[in-house]
Formats: C-alpha cells, structure tokens, sequence
C-alpha cells in the first residue's frame, strides 16, 4: 500500500468489452474499458469524471489502474499498520488536503467512492503538472505521478525521476510498472465504437460515439431494481440508495459519455432539444406524466434505443427493462402517452 494517496474539456469514450483478448493499446486520455477484465461499471462515471477535471490530460485508465492496485476497487479496504483508508488508500492526514465532496452529499467521505476518487483525481492531477514541470527527469509526466503518488515527490526530486529499484525494494519502481502495465488492459481502442447491445440490435452508423456510449451504459443497468432517489451507481448491488430511478438512469448514462445532465425529470424535460414525438433517435428522452406528474411537469422518462423500444426504470418492484416505443407512443392511459421527447446530442 501507499504511505501517501492520493480534468481535460474532452469526449470520453467507454468501449464495453466481454473478452478478455489483450493488445498493446496505450493509455489515453479518452477512453476505458469496462467489463470483464476491465473496470467495474459503478466505478466508471466516478473515474471518467476526476479524470475530466483535470486540466492536464490525466488518463482515465490511469486512475482506474491506481485504484486496482491500491485496493483491488475495495471502498472498504484499510492497510493494517500503515494506515491508509478507502478505495482510493488515502492516509487520514493526506486526505483533508485532497478531500473532495465527490457526490455532493455535504461530506467528504474517504470511505464513500466518489469522494475519494474525485481526490484521488486532484492529488494526481496536481502531481502530473509537476512531473510536465521536470521533463529532465527519469520517467514520463505520469510515470513520475505515480512515482510521487507511492513514495511522495521528495523522493522524485531525490532520484531525479522514478525511483530506482534499489529504493524501498523496488516498491516504488515496481508500482509504476505495475500501474502502466494495467493501464494498458483498461484502455478501450480509441477506434473502437463497441457497446454491449442485445444480440441482433445495432445502433445507425452515424450514431454519435455519447450517444453509442449512454446507451450502452443505460443497457448495462438492464435488470436492476427500481429505487425512488437512487443513484443509480451500482444497479444490481445490494444497497437500494445505488439503484436506479427513471432519471438517475438517464442522467447516470450520460455521466458516462461525459455529459452532465439534471438530476430529476423536471429538469431533464427541458435540457437538449424539443424533437419530433414520430421521428425519435436513440439516446432520445422520453417523457410522458407518470403517477406522479403532468403534462407540463413529467413525472417519469426513459430513453429511445433505436429499433422501435425505450429502455425504462420503471417503478419499485419492478426492474429495469426494454419496453416498445409505441406502447408509450400510442398509449391511450393520461399516465403512460408521451408528453415530450428531448435530444440531448445533436446529430
């Protein structure tokens, strides 16, 4: 474990991958791999967004690794002796310095993931600007984050880059290799445009790679028990507050492909723009007034996949599930007609 622990306007990519097939693609700023032998869905949104709040190119990929190696994704994992807490293996005085209120819940929790995460994202961003700061140094600008990262900068500075395998036993030598290595494993192509789809559906050719993605990751979450005001983190855990609602769902989804939208259906009704009721696209939003709504405030939405059917969490006791655009469409019940559709990325 670490003694100590622990941006970039860009389009994230996440490619969906259910092999486990290798390769030599390298760390970029964009793209992460999820699924088996890559990154845990829940965990995703949580990484993509720190790395985006980086201004200094910090790859996804990277931190996903960093996390893997620190505690395996284990939110609750402690070091006996040394001291450092959480999934992201904060010391309890490294933390306050880094602390980040990751979920906007009013805390800043070392044991709630997208607090520790978002610091983890700053520590490490504020270590990658002074590695671009050393180019003289021993070890590219991540590297020697990493570096600084596992055995503090005084020791970066000391070794004039990463430190040698003489250092600690080779701790520190060894975590950098390590995490580059892994780093590796949970980079998507940044070709690829995958998404984990039913068998036989596809998305149009010029589908926008958001869009590619915020269906792919609503498709994920297929099967998952309905929680009013979950946020939809991890659908298919234990905990009902990590469920999903209809518009925790959505805005979750397009968290993944980067783009933030409003939490409840009131809101999210009147973000992107007013489109067609008869000519929806996937990753389209689609309202009608719900049990506990209207047509001037809609009270539940799900999302146009393409092919004629909308993915929808629907109510409590019933799970996340693909439904037919025309039973909303064509709906005679005040409670299911459609009331608006909303496109969040235009194409």
């Amino acid at each position: 474990m670490t003694p100590v622990a622990f941006g970039m306007g860009i389009v994230l990519l996440i490619a969906t991958f259910d092999d486990d097939s290798g390769g030599s693609v390298e760390p970029t700023a964009g793209s992460l791999r999820i699924g088996r032998g890559g990154v845990p869905a829940e965990y995703a949104p949580m990484i993509l967004k720190a790395s985006a709040d980086c201004d200094q190119g910090l790859p996804p990929s990277i931190l996903a690794a960093q996390l893997k190696q620190e505690s395996n994704f284990n939110p609750r994992a402690e070091s006996p002796g040394v001291g450092a807490q959480g999934i992201a293996q904060f010391m309890p005085d490294t933390w306050p310095t880094w602390a980040v209120d990751g979920n906007g819940n009013g805390t800043k929790s070392v044991w709630e993931p997208a607090d520790a995460i978002a610091g983890q994202g700053k520590f490490m961003c504020s270590l990658l600007k002074k590695g671009k700061a050393h180019p003289q140094y021993n070890g590219s600008p991540v590297e020697l984050a990493l570096a600084g990262y596992n055995a503090g900068w005084g020791r970066v500075d000391q070794y004039r880059g990463v430190p040698d395998e003489e250092f600690a036993d080779g701790q520190t030598y060894n975590y950098v290799n390590i995490i580059m290595a892994t780093a590796r494993q949970f980079t998507a192509p940044a070709s690829s445009e995958e998404v984990d789809l039913p068998a036989g559906y596809t998305l149009p050719a010029d589908t926008p790679r958001e869009v590619r993605i915020a269906v792919s990751w609503a498709l994920q979450q297929k099967g998952g028990w309905y929680h009013l005001g979950g946020d939809c983190t991890k659908a298919h855990g234990g905990s009902p507050a990590h469920w999903c609602d209809c518009s925790s769902l959505m805005q979750q989804a397009y968290r993944a492909a980067g783009i933030n939208i409003p939490r409840v259906t009131y809101d999210q009704v009147n973000f992107g723009d007013r489109v067609s009721i008869d000519k929806p696209k996937p990753g389209d939003l689609v309202f009608n007034p719900g049990s506990d709504g209207s047509d001037a405030r809609p009270g539940h939405v799900g999302m146009y996949i393409g092919d004629g059917k909308l993915i929808e969490a629907p109510r409590t006791g019933v799970r996340t599930r693909i439904v037919s655009y025309s039973s909303w469409r064509n709906s005679t019940s005040a409670i299911t007609r459609i009331t608006e559709v909303r496109r969040v990325v235009k194409w």
